[in-house]
């Protein structure tokens, strides 16, 4: 989305394209002519998840687990990285076993033990969850079968149309203090089943399903438990802290499995099932895919496995195939560019899906899905989706933020990282001059927005403050044009040095508004308020004096 991221966290959005891609192996190719920005805004009403009754079986009791031993975790995270883990040991922990069953229905029963450690300075009386699935944006349906907090049995509240899940405790959470969470839920879904943006979804025999699970949500002090719901379906939907995933997923031998993290067991049940047991670096959040037709092709880059998954669609399997091979030809360039740019990648694996989303793209930690309307080589939109989604495993997955109420902050920039996707992959004067006229066709489609008298608005509002168009236009067009405006002043190296010390400062944690303007600051020397305040609005950090100067220049003063 991911646009919206392209979306989320998702979706690049929707394109008009006119030129075929020119796909050049290895170093990128030809840039989409005419494209509009990620993530339109399309809202699609959706039926009930589960208008059939489907009975599930109740999760059996789960083993104890040794949180204090992060070892295990290990196996995710590329050799230079795997140190990491261990400042993780008290921070959000998960441990899930479920079972997933795909057919007419598709159900999922489970339970985690989660482990949550009071990180603020406040004493709490209750841990909060959510449940994404039952909110309006994905429709479907998810339900919690029991709670012990500490051993305790607790009957939770649910609020927020089922999405917001409140845990009292049996005793106060002092800081620093842990409390041991257990939750057995189940959740089902039919067939063809698919919502908004088909995030969540069951369509061409392939289930996705992002925070299939109940998720922690996020605790700020001074404000409290985030249990926001966006009402604009259109743009992000998910607010989550970076944490650590042991998962032991059952399902048909048969059933390819993706997942966050990386598998480091498969155990045979001798009934048919697997058991997939995966384990994840520091990530923010989990998705599961499920099909039983789905191929896949791979590649490794400086110790990533990078694997395609793609349709065995019959009617379309050689389009299919080239896409596949061509998507990770563009995968693995923009791992290796962004990693250069900004940062190195930690994890030691990372996948690509093909998916019916309506979206263009949508991200998830270590997994991005690629919707089946540019699954193709002569799809001009298909690396600048593929590219936007990878740049997303830094801006989003990586350093995280709070999508909802600021979705400038890793969409605007994510949608930036396109501009550095092509600028790096142009190696002849004709594709050179490609990647300008990439940022001259946004100009020109953010001054055509602006002529038909659309407003102006700033950059920091919420998904909630855009209508229609205007939340494409301003977070996908406008955002990246700021960055671009930056890059302008302090040159392109510069603003590499900008990125990697904001990747340095936040990777894995939750990133503001201020914190870019103060890492901009620290790394050039120079202020930067006036500008951010002209382009992005008010926000916290800025400095009161280049707000009255930047007004009183406005209204003639």
């Amino acid at each position: 989305m991911r646009a919206n991221r392209v979306v989320r966290r998702m979706w690049i959005g929707w394109g008009l394209v006119g030129l075929a891609a020119v796909l050049l192996g290895g170093c990128g190719g030809g840039l989409p002519a005419g494209t509009l920005p990620t993530l339109p805004p399309t809202e699609t009403a959706a039926p009930h998840a589960t208008p059939t009754f489907v009975a599930l079986p109740t999760p059996p009791p789960l083993p104890e687990v040794a949180w204090d031993d992060t070892a295990l975790f290990q196996a995710a995270m590329r050799p230079a990285f795997t140190g990491d883990v261990a400042a993780f040991a008290n921070r959000n922990r998960y441990y899930i076993e479920a079972t997933l069953t795909l057919g007419d229905v598709v159900t999922i029963s489970g339970a985690e033990r989660v482990r949550y450690t009071n990180r603020s300075q406040d004493t709490l009386d209750e841990v909060v969850f959510r449940l994404y699935p039952n909110l309006d944006a994905f429709s479907g349906q998810m339900n919690i079968l029991g709670a012990t907090a500490n051993g305790q049995s607790i009957i939770p509240v649910l609020e927020e149309r089922r999405s917001v899940l409140r845990v009292a405790l049996p005793d106060r959470l002092a800081p620093g203090e842990t409390v041991e969470i257990n939750l057995a839920f189940n959740s089902a879904i039919e067939m063809g089943f698919t919502a908004s943006y088909g995030e969540y979804s069951y369509q061409q025999g392939v289930y996705t399903a992002p925070e299939w699970y109940p998720v922690l949500s996020v605790y700020e002090e001074g404000t409290g438990w985030w249990i926001d719901r966006a009402r604009n379906i259109q743009g992000e939907q998910t607010y989550t802290e970076t944490g650590l995933y042991e998962v032991k997923l059952t399902a048909d031998a048969d059933m390819t499995i993706v997942l966050s993290g990386t598998e480091i067991e498969t155990i045979d049940n001798g009934d048919g099932s697997l058991t997939h047991h995966v384990v994840s670096g520091p990530m923010r959040d989990s998705i599961l895919i499920g099909s039983y037709s789905l191929l896949k092709t791979s590649g490794e880059f400086d110790g990533i496995a990078v694997n395609v998954y793609y349709w065995n669609d019959a009617d379309n399997l050689q389009r299919n195939e080239r896409a596949a091979e061509a998507g990770l030809r563009m995968a693995i360039d923009s791992l290796r560019i962004f990693g250069e740019r900004f940062g190195p990648y930690p994890f030691n694996e990372f996948d690509v899906v093909q998916t019916n989303t309506g979206a263009g793209g949508i991200e998830y930690p270590g997994v991005i899905v690629v919707a089946d309307a540019y699954w193709n080589t002569g799809s001009d939109f298909f690396e600048t989706v593929v590219a936007h989604e990878v740049g997303h495993q830094w801006f989003y997955s990586l350093v995280g933020n709070n999508q909802v109420a600021d979705p400038f902050i890793d969409e605007s920039l994510t949608s930036f990282t396109e501009y550095v996707y092509y600028w790096n992959t142009a190696t002849t004067e004709r594709e050179i001059q490609e990647a300008e006229d990439y940022i001259r066709r946004e100009q020109s489609q953010y001054n055509n927005y602006l002529g038909q008298g659309n407003p102006d608005l700033p950059l920091n509002l919420s998904t909630d403050g855009y209508v229609g168009y205007q939340y494409t236009l301003i977070i996908y067009t406008k955002g990246p044009l700021f960055f671009n405006e930056l890059t302008n002043s302090i040159g392109r190296d510069e603003m590499y040095r900008v990125l990697q010390e904001y990747f340095r400062r936040f990777r894995y944690e939750v990133a503001q508004i201020g914190d870019i303007l103060q890492v901009f600051e620290d790394v050039t020397g120079r202020q930067w308020d006036a500008m951010f305040y002209e382009w992005v609005g008010d926000f916290p950090g800025l400095d009161p004096a280049a707000i009255a100067t930047v007004n009183a220049s406005q209204s003639g003063g």
